[in-house]
């Protein structure tokens, strides 16, 4: 096996692979509860200007009515993702109360806590998502299923996939797809065994002072990440799901969901999900038949000292863990691995935020150096060698992660002032923005960041490419010049409402 790694090696340096390789596509997916200014959840209705939850694919609200969920279409490129991001949280933050702003941190406030979670166990309406709500809520309880997160979607080139398999590996899968399944699935074995890392680096749930969950008596606040923990996002100690082979992680999610354990896909909290694009994500074996194109990474606090949740140099880091595997073995006692890797996650998540054990720096700069090695063998664009750097000074230094820079801003057990803080700061620079959209200014003329505001606050599929922005809904597409100017004589709503007379039918159900 190690002369066909050094063959691939070798074929990714060439210049047409090497490309394919570092042109991996991103999606994000973020959930933020809005808050009022004093740290309460908001009572207002999800913002009516924003039309209908359950066309609109960028913009939605989740579990409660005031948590919303951000959604990116898959892009090349971590600045993009988060530029489409950006560019998606004016368009919220512009419809929200002048006393409403976007809780940056994974934990809700104390005061939410206190105070409201009786009313958002009824916070709700969306008659289509009901039955999953309640149940969810019942099984799990409140405190778990309004936890904010960020998911990553990552998926390698079509063409990169192909290319490998055609060149190293027909003789041991009998078809792409069979390839694809197990390619995709070992990158996610590869993230899970170092989890604990990603832990480590971007946790940011380290206390919460009143929420009410039973925690050891022994554990001591503030720690690195609850959410990250045994105690956060998490399916039952009983109801864990194996990641030691392909066959054998489908074959438990399908028993969990025929017997009842699970009452759907969504139900499966693991650190990582195999997904496939426009597909139905509860016929399992319709994934494995027509292939696993992307992976759904879904281990990320929201990092407060990130103006979305999430950093580039977060991206590229992942990126670079995934894009090595595509070069390094697994270990060979990958099932004993996999369990100790586990522990070790939670072990990581709930030591004191500014921890680092020498177990955790030796097996951190032993990573580091294989990622350095791979950035250097494979010329890998600036940015990559930049979020190497980024980990590296926190791997020096515990006090420069995340949670060892939140440790230094609680007051009274809590990260109320902090979190109130950002919220209202970065609310005040998304009202005083230049342009309809800032983060695609560049880019994109003014009139062109109108058009795709509209369409998005409307429901309209919204596709964005350096040289076009494409519309559509079902099988109705129109192509516009990311710099054209466009007659809004009538409003930029108008205009697109025009264009797409069938998205006038996109209203709010009750």
């Amino acid at each position: 096996m190690t002369g066909k790694y050094d063959a691939i090696k070798t074929a990714l340096n060439e210049p047409a692979m090497n490309a394919k390789m570092f042109a991996c596509r991103f999606g994000l997916e973020v959930k933020k509860h809005r808050v009022l200014t004093n740290g309460r959840a908001s009572r207002y209705p999800y913002p009516v200007n924003l039309r209908s939850r359950r066309h609109n694919l960028y913009l939605n609200s989740g579990f409660t009515d005031d948590m919303i969920d951000f959604e990116t279409e898959p892009v090349v490129g971590s600045k993009r993702a988060v530029q489409h991001l950006k560019a998606l949280e004016q368009i919220m933050i512009a419809n929200l109360h002048d006393d409403e702003r976007l809780w940056p941190l994974s934990m809700a406030p104390a005061p939410l806590y206190q105070n409201d979670l009786d009313y958002l166990k009824t916070d709700f309406t969306k008659p289509w998502g009901q039955a999953n709500h309640d149940y969810l809520g019942k099984k799990y309880g409140i405190a778990q299923e309004i936890l904010g997160d960020v998911h990553v979607n990552f998926s390698l080139d079509n063409d990169l996939v192909q290319e490998l398999y055609q060149r190293f590996y027909t003789d041991r899968y009998t078809s792409l797809t069979d390839f694809q399944n197990h390619l995709y699935f070992k990158l996610a074995q590869h993230f899970y065994l170092y989890q604990w890392l990603f832990t480590y680096l971007f946790g940011a749930s380290p206390v919460t002072e009143d929420m009410p969950q039973s925690f050891p008596d022994d554990l001591q606040l503030p720690v690195r990440s609850l959410r990250c923990s045994n105690y956060g996002d998490d399916n039952l100690a009983t109801e864990q799901v194996t990641y030691a082979s392909l066959e054998e992680h489908f074959k438990q999610l399908q028993a969990y969901i025929d017997n009842g354990t699970f009452y759907s896909l969504k139900e499966f909290f693991g650190p990582v999900r195999m997904r496939r694009h426009n597909h139905d994500n509860n016929d399992l074996m319709g994934i494995l038949n027509n292939g696993i194109n992307y992976l759904e990474f879904r281990n990320f606090d929201l990092d407060p000292l990130s103006r979305t949740g999430i950093s580039d140099d977060t991206i590229n880091f992942l990126e670079l863990l995934l894009l090595d595997s595509l070069v390094s073995p697994l270990p060979n006692n990958l099932a004993h691995s996999l369990v100790e890797a586990r522990k070790l996650n939670n072990e990581v998540a709930l030591q004191k935020a500014k921890d680092e054990t020498e177990w955790m720096k030796k097996a951190a700069n032993e990573l580091m150096i294989e990622l350095q090695a791979f950035v250097e063998d494979f010329n890998a664009p600036r940015e990559y060698r930049l979020a190497l750097t980024f980990a590296q000074r926190r791997i020096d230094d515990p006090s420069l992660t995340i949670s060892g820079q939140l440790a230094d801003q609680l007051e009274n057990g809590n990260l109320l002032s902090f979190g109130l803080k950002i919220a209202n700061d970065r609310y005040t620079a998304n009202i005083g923005y230049q342009h309809p959209l800032q983060a695609l200014s560049n880019e994109y003329s003014d009139d062109a960041q109108r058009l795709v505001r509209a369409a998005i606050e409307l429901g309209v599929q919204t596709r964005l490419e350096p040289t076009a922005i494409t519309l559509s809904v079902g099988d109705h597409q129109e192509v516009y010049q990311p710099h054209g100017e466009f007659d809004f004589s009538k409003g930029a709503r108008e205009f697109v409402l025009n264009v797409f007379p069938e998205a006038a039918a996109f209203q709010e159900e009750q």
